[in-house]
């Protein structure tokens, strides 16, 4: 071959094909991010975002019956579609003996950009946490509520109380001796959890029949 001459190779004869068969490939793609865009936008735009205002404490009881109740008075819907089914609970026990209890509090509907009173009192037992020179308690709000899009969300208020007001050096004091440690949510499906409990169930099954054989 001389000296500037390039040799072009043969296109192979199922060339139309191959270039058809990426072009396909590139189109299902682009479909498939567009889809899980779109999905991503409607979960985004009927999702609920509970949030827990007007924090306080107070004192109450006397001697072994002295207790401490931190309260919240409002639940506010913050995010951008109704929270259907909404459920707020706090239990902790130490020993089988309450250290936090908050009466399980219900609501059937709570629109975007709405509120609604409530009397959320968390009654702390001090006398049932383990003794230290100052005492500190792990407190842990559980809120459960339901999109539109048949999503649950889990809201976990991770709360730190002191017996004495006045000694929290850490965090975000949200009333005297009180600080919010963080706030968390995870999202899952009905449908996953359905499942997940149906394999629980049944995982449940053959460990008590494997101990009957």
């Amino acid at each position: 071959m001389s000296a500037g001459i390039i040799r072009r190779m043969p296109m192979p004869e199922n060339a139309a094909a191959i270039w058809s068969a990426i072009a396909a490939s590139f189109a299902a793609l682009s479909s498939l991010l567009i889809l899980r865009v779109q999905r991503r936008s409607l979960l985004a735009s009927v999702r609920p975002e509970l949030v827990l205002v007007g924090w306080s404490r107070s004192r109450r009881g006397e001697g072994e019956r002295k207790h401490d109740v931190i309260a919240f008075r409002e639940v506010k819907n913050v995010g951008r579609g109704p929270a259907l089914h909404v459920v707020i609970n706090c239990l902790q026990l130490v020993n089988n003996r309450p250290t936090a209890v908050l009466n399980t509090a219900r609501l059937p509907i709570l629109a975007n950009n709405e509120s609604v009173e409530i009397s959320g009192e968390i009654v702390i037992a001090w006398k049932n946490v383990v003794s230290s020179p100052d005492k500190a308690l792990g407190i842990t709000i559980q809120i459960y509520a339901w999109d539109l899009a048949d999503i649950r969300h889990e809201t976990l208020y991770q709360l730190i109380a002191t017996e004495t007001p006045g000694s929290i050096d850490f965090g975000d004091e949200i009333a005297p001796g009180v600080a919010l440690g963080s706030r968390t949510t995870n999202n899952k499906a009905v449908w996953l959890l359905k499942s997940r409990a149906r394999f629980e169930w049944i995982a449940g099954i053959r460990r008590i029949l494997n101990k009957r054989n």
